[in-house]
């Protein structure tokens, strides 16, 4: 514990101490807290519509950083008594500000619900809000209404042609445009229809067949259906030989169709036909990759040689698709040739260096730029750079960076309006509106800049923002920023409660949520360790925790208990395993079952780099690297592979196995060199 304080403490902290009293002197303290209070007050009062109460407040708040955040929440409850003269006026005085682009699209939104077209075209053009698809349909809409129906369809015929539906209010300028000249010609709705076919949009392509005249036009459009209820017919030689939209669209849909009951067939056609038209070079390659993976998963006979002439040896997902076939049959000729054929720049990362030097230690014998890859591997601070530094029994490195901000430069932008806003909008529990902040004043950023502001962010504790903007900064060895201890004593207390790895638990949150408490996704998860909550539930009642519901998951100390308790009960169903643990707790413990039925006889290190699930996959790998590092951080002697619960998972790897040979080997070769 004590190393850790003094890594994180003297270390790094020494220059950003200095902008954090500076900012905090500009206010004296007191008046400071009680300004925070006065912004809560003011926004309750703005909530209940009791303005009376609020100019007075605003008179206490006139130096505070977020008077421009309480003058627009009263705009906005009041907009239906505001004018288009006090919507200009806060814009001019706050034009920086985040909340004026939103306060003005409310006001947007209240003209046109009130159908005040008249006001609407001014405020719209005031507003320099640009390439908003809404509001320029309601722009034609209002010249419409207005009676400037010529002005409502200049430039129509560009807009209208487009792959997806308009917004409703676009249809008003459509239909007088269409009756106008006639509907758009055969050619421009044919042009359509194909941005539709390639934006799978089908429905959409149905409607534009009405508009499609020509006999040319109706040929290929009808073609095209014809292959949609009967795909096969791309597998006849010279069924399409012009090279034309028509021509590539229908191949690349009607192959992606066929390839869901027949991907031999589909990949046989593609690869006759791939090389042969001009085909947009990414959708080459999503296709390349659709059809792979489904080949691997019906695998019909030759499907192996099928995606490897898919691949083609450049395609890295694709080769990686075929890597994990060998892999799991523990083909080491393969392994090493399928690496070996890959492009030479993509042969240097460092998961190729890992398993390209223990194929070669199976089959040839380290060759000596294989070695002394994985020498160098070795002290990097990765997932990878752990395994071999284990092989090499060679101590885990952190590699912190030594340069820091400069102070100026940090004092700086600590002292921007801007910094004032996001850091009192943090301290409000207003990240939301503090992202924002931190995306109008980096959206144009420079490395320097992003790593500064991550610097700031961190003193603040804001870790989440702080660990997205070092990694915009592309500073990989910013430890410090990177890999925060919030929650110290929780996680602590948990850990030796439940019997756990602190550095474990602490390493699922980091991979998690970036420390970010409130945060809950797509799928439901919340908190700093991602709960569901009915594990979490489940959780509470089997480890006898307080739990009122799923508010309580944002609360730190609750998450943290019920997600440390989860990984110990994962931890003991897998038998110490925390590699199995970490898999189950991302994807459940019945899919690792599955897993461990299909490919469980496989050395650990195999087994992590075959997890199907391509989240799960990575998931695992990043929490193995931070418990890592958070080891190191924490002073431990040994790095987390030596611990006994990482022993117990690894003692069979390949790595294991392959130790102490590729230590002579290695040796053999630097004493030559």
């Amino acid at each position: 514990m004590l190393a850790r304080q003094k890594f994180y403490r003297n270390k790094f902290f020494s220059v950003i101490g200095l902008s954090f009293s500076l900012f905090c002197s500009q206010l004296n303290a007191a008046s400071l807290d009680q300004q925070r209070q006065l912004y809560k007050d003011a926004k309750q009062h703005i909530k209940a519509s009791e303005f009376n109460k609020l100019d007075k407040l605003k008179a206490q708040l006139s130096d505070y950083p977020l008077l421009p955040y309480i003058e627009a929440s009263q705009l906005s409850k009041q907009l239906s008594k505001v004018n288009q003269k006090q919507i200009s006026a806060f814009a001019k005085q706050y034009p920086d500000v985040p909340v004026t682009t939103q306060l003005q699209q409310r006001w947007l939104n209240q003209l046109i619900r009130q159908k005040r077209w008249d006001d609407y075209l001014p405020a719209l053009a005031k507003s320099g809000i640009n390439g908003s698809e809404k509001y320029e349909c309601y722009r034609r809409h209002a010249l419409m209404k207005e009676g400037h129906k010529d002005k409502a369809i200049a430039g129509i015929s560009a807009f209208w042609n487009i792959g997806h539906s308009r917004p409703d209010a676009c249809d008003s300028s459509f239909e007088y445009w269409q009756k106008k000249s006639g509907g758009p010609s055969s050619a421009l709705a044919t042009s359509r229809f194909w941005k539709s076919v390639a934006a799978k949009q089908m429905s959409l392509a149905k409607y534009l067949r009405r508009y499609i005249s020509a006999k040319q036009d109706k040929a290929v459009t009808d073609r095209f259906y014809k292959v949609q209820a009967n795909p096969e017919l791309l597998t006849k030689k010279d069924f399409l030989k012009e090279d034309t939209v028509a021509t590539r669209e229908t191949y690349l849909y009607g192959l992606t169709r066929l390839s869901l009951k027949q991907p031999d067939a589909a990949a046989k056609t593609w690869l006759r036909v791939r090389d042969n038209f001009s085909f947009n070079a990414k959708r080459k390659q999503t296709l390349d990759r659709k059809l792979a993976s489904r080949l691997a998963s019906k695998k019909p006979k030759d499907a192996l040689k099928l995606i490897e002439q898919l691949g083609n040896n450049q395609d890295e997902a694709i080769q990686s698709r075929l890597f994990r076939a060998a892999l799991i049959k523990e083909d080491w000729q393969e392994v090493f040739r399928l690496i070996s054929n890959m492009p030479a720049d993509i042969q240097k990362d460092e998961r190729w260096v890992y398993w390209r030097t223990l194929a070669a230690s199976h089959t040839q014998g380290l060759t000596p730029a294989a070695s002394q890859a994985f020498v160098s591997l070795s002290k990097e601070r990765s997932y990878y750079g752990l395994l071999a530094a284990d092989i090499l029994n060679q101590s885990f490195s952190l590699n912190p960076i030594n340069q820091k901000p400069d102070g100026k430069a940090l004092n700086q932008l600590a002292e921007s309006p801007a910094f004032k806003r996001m850091f009192e909008l943090y301290k409000q529990n207003e990240h939301y509106l503090a992202r924002r902040e931190w995306n109008r004043i980096t959206q144009d950023a420079d490395s320097n800049t992003y790593y500064t502001a991550a610097t700031l962010a961190h003193q603040w504790g804001w870790h989440d923002q702080a660990i997205r903007g070092a990694a915009k900064a592309r500073v990989w060895d910013a430890i410090d920023i990177r890999f925060p201890a919030p929650y110290t004593k929780i996680f602590d207390k948990m850990a030796a409660e439940l019997k756990i790895d602190t550095n474990w638990a602490r390493a699922v949150a980091r991979q998690e949520s970036a420390y970010q408490a409130t945060v809950r996704s797509s799928a439901g998860a919340r908190g700093l360790m991602q709960l569901m909550p009915k594990t979490a539930k489940q959780t509470a009642k089997k480890f006898e925790v307080k739990y009122k519901g799923v508010a309580d998951l944002n609360r730190p100390v609750i998450n943290i208990n019920l997600g440390s308790a989860y990984l110990a009960q994962m931890q003991k169903r897998f038998k110490g395993n925390q590699i199995l643990a970490t898999a189950a707790y991302n994807a459940g413990p019945h899919r690792v079952d599955q897993w461990l039925k299909a490919r469980g006889h496989l050395p650990m290190d195999i087994w992590v780099e075959t997890i199907p699930f391509r989240e799960t996959n990575k998931y695992v790998r990043n929490v193995i690297a931070y418990h890592a590092i958070y080891a190191a951080i924490a002073g431990e002697s040994k790095h987390t592979m030596k611990q006994p619960a990482f022993q117990l998972a690894l003692q069979d790897a390949v790595g294991a196995k392959q130790s102490t040979t590729l230590r002579k080997q290695i040796q053999q070769q630097l004493s030559t060199n």
